[in-house]
């Protein structure tokens, strides 16, 4: 072979090992859901699951996280743990009886927030370590836990966002427990997430919906409802992320729905800054109901 030859043939060799390493990796997904009985991480593209840590008996989760370090952080009603992929418990933080953890996310700085629903509800920043740093109470007048919250976020103001099943409004309450502000929302949300530019992404859980709020103002920016997104007519809308696309994930939880699994229509849905629908979850069979998301790196 001529040299001429050999180099074109190393200088393509290179340029496709170029190429390949370039590709852009799939993203990972780390699901939960209310009456499914584990949570998993999944392979976006391929749709397979790649780790799955079994849930036990009465345990619903409604909030999964993904930590910097690579360990998961889910509620799982009667508590919260932080575990790590080998499945090993890090920290495991109960609720008292009769009281409902459903809230478990990571804090800007890396600290965890967990929060249970009880008489009063109790929101607690955590450590890395599992020690609780501060605790707020404040009583929601809702009289079961059950229908009190599932996400409670906390904002740029350092505020919390809770979000109430019974009153249908998102209700912003100080480190002090005090009632800064009370927003009709409709339906039943699950979470108040908040945007980039300072708006809200609330999830109207039965309404079949979520909306983008401005809380100051309480002027609705935008209004999805069940059918507006082709392809996906909307069940009980739960965990809601944004994308880095500018659009969001959308959990369409189906536990309220009973023709949802003959329906046949999607479980997650992901949709553009356009409201367009751009990739979906729809396999009954292999994954329960979701209602909680967070990325996996």
């Amino acid at each position: 072979m001529k040299f001429g030859n050999v180099f074109r043939l190393s200088a393509a060799a290179v340029a496709l090992l170029v190429l390949v390493g370039c590709q852009p990796k799939s993203e990972k997904l780390l699901l939960g859901g209310s009456g499914w009985k584990k949570v998993v991480i999944v392979d976006k593209d391929s749709k397979k699951i790649e780790w799955e840590h079994a849930l036990e008996a009465g345990e619903e989760c409604n909030s999964v996280e993904y930590t910097a370090d690579g360990n998961i952080l889910y509620s799982y009603s009667k508590g919260a743990k932080l575990i790590t992929k080998d499945h090993k418990v890090i920290w495991d933080i109960a609720a008292p009886k009769g009281a409902e953890m459903q809230t478990a996310n990571i804090l800007p700085n890396g600290d965890f927030l967990l929060a249970y629903a009880g008489h009063p509800a109790t929101i607690m920043e955590v450590s890395k370590e599992g020690k609780v740093l501060s605790t707020t109470t404040y009583e929601t007048g809702i009289e079961s836990p059950h229908s009190q919250f599932r996400q409670v976020r906390k904002n740029s103001r350092g505020n919390y966002m809770m979000p109430l099943f019974a009153t249908s409004d998102v209700r912003e309450i100080s480190p002090k427990g005090e009632l800064i502000k009370t927003v009709k929302v409709g339906g039943t949300p699950f979470t108040a997430l908040e945007l980039k530019n300072g708006n809200f992404l609330v999830a109207c859980g039965d309404a079949h919906g979520y909306k983008e709020i401005d809380f100051d103002t309480e002027k609705v920016v935008r209004n999805i409802k069940s059918n507006d997104i082709e392809g996906a007519s909307l069940f009980f809308v739960a965990g809601v992320l944004p994308t880095a696309q500018g659009g969001e994930y959308v959990c369409n939880w189906q536990g309220h729905g009973g023709d949802a699994d003959a329906s046949k229509l999607p479980q997650l849905i992901e949709v553009d800054k356009n409201g367009k629908m751009v990739w979906s979850l729809n396999d009954n069979a292999t994954f329960g109901m979701i209602s909680a998301i967070s990325i996996a790196e």
